[in-house]
């Protein structure tokens, strides 16, 4: 029979520690239902890991840094970028302006 250093068989063992994994994912699910359903209305991905929850927005997966300005918002002389508008962000689903592209050319 297969026994662990502690004296206790394997069996039972391994059903201690299965049950006190499904009692620790019960309290995670409990303490945070509250956060968890928020983010699940907004839309966020949740990664849970332990004791641990990260929420993340996926619709910044859409925004990249601008490469006329590098991302600063300045253009030349100082002034804002014209492609970015000054913010230095753009959204990379979002078409561009079409009057402002006819000016840009």
């Amino acid at each position: 029979m297969n026994v662990s250093p502690a004296g206790i068989t394997a069996g039972l063992w391994t059903l201690l520690r299965e049950q006190t994994l499904a009692r620790h994912w019960e309290l995670s699910d409990a303490v945070f239902a509250e956060i968890d359903g928020f983010a699940w209305v907004q839309g966020w991905a949740i990664i849970r890991y332990r004791t641990r929850h990260t929420y993340r927005d996926p619709r910044f997966d859409r925004v990249v840094a601008c490469r006329t300005c590098g991302g600063d918002g300045a253009g030349e002389g100082g002034r804002e970028c014209r492609t970015c508008k000054g913010e230095g962000l753009l959204n990379f689903f979002e078409p561009p302006d079409a009057g402002q592209a006819r000016k840009i050319a």
